[in-house]
């Protein structure tokens, strides 16, 4: 059973927190992509990076799936 929700079937407020994340979600892929990272230890800035998009689209994934299943929680479910 899928718990998501096309954004016709959600109101304006949804529909606007929905794009706001998803701004914020590229502006921090991007920033993260552009960052560089000086070190001293055994990572090199590239690798740094990387890591770091990685952690930042897992918890950005997490945090998505999070608010539609609060969404689909919230809302009656019709037949």
């Amino acid at each position: 059973m899928s718990a998501a929700l096309h954004l016709t079937e959600v109101g304006p407020l949804e529909r606007a927190a929905h794009r706001v994340g998803t701004a914020l979600l590229r502006w921090s892929e991007q920033r993260a992509a552009r960052t560089t990272f000086t070190t001293t230890g055994a990572q090199t800035g590239a690798a740094r990076d990387a890591a770091r998009l990685a952690f930042e689209q897992r918890t950005a994934q997490e945090a998505r799936q999070r608010h539609w299943e609060a969404l689909a929680a919230a809302t009656p479910r019709l037949r």
